[in-house]
């Protein structure tokens, strides 16, 4: 990964963001299914297996809504591989405390583990200048909070700053541990 690092800092100008359309949905679910694996490992269900079930999961439908209503990113490297995707909305989900200002939230940041790092740079990246682009000079996220905070670490890295830690109710009665995430653009 050392050829991704230039001065001491992450490199990300190889990589590409634009926006993603329904070719990428299996890439998508896969990297989502790549990340359930190891954060969910109990109960895990294949994602893209889902995409053929009658009525597939929530998480599958909120996905193919985001590509449906454009608002997927997808990030690729050099040899334009699919590296990560994100989904940039102007509203935050119901469980965020509200906010007085025009906001872009980013959701779904995912990627192949193996490009995490410098993917997750470029897709931030795309998302303040999108959020500058729209007039939104706050951009928040979420993140999971287990892992002892190695995720929001990954996040503080990259200019958010932590600044609520909730648990959210799941439909099956366990509670999803998170922090919200802001950063100024």
């Amino acid at each position: 990964m050392s050829e991704w690092i230039t001065e001491g800092r992450l490199d990300w100008s190889n990589m590409e963001v634009a926006e993603g359309g329904p070719d990428e949905v299996p890439y998508f679910l896969a990297m989502l299914d790549d990340h359930s694996s190891w954060l969910v490992p109990v109960q895990h269900v294949d994602l893209l297996e889902t995409l053929e079930w009658e009525e597939p999961p929530p998480i599958v439908k909120q996905v193919l809504r985001h590509v449906r209503d454009g608002q997927t990113r997808v990030c690729r490297d050099l040899l334009t591989r699919v590296t990560g995707g994100s989904v940039l909305t102007d509203e935050a989900p119901e469980f965020a405390p509200p906010v007085e200002e025009p906001e872009l939230y980013l959701h779904f940041l995912v990627t192949w583990k193996r490009f995490r790092q410098f993917t997750m740079a470029a897709l931030v990246a795309d998302a303040r200048a999108e959020a500058a682009r729209r007039g939104a000079r706050l951009l928040r996220t979420h993140c999971w909070a287990g892992e002892d905070g190695r995720i929001v670490r990954e996040y503080e890295e990259l200019g958010f700053t932590a600044t609520l830690e909730f648990e959210e109710l799941r439909s099956d009665g366990s509670f999803w541990p998170g922090w919200m995430l802001q950063t100024r653009v």
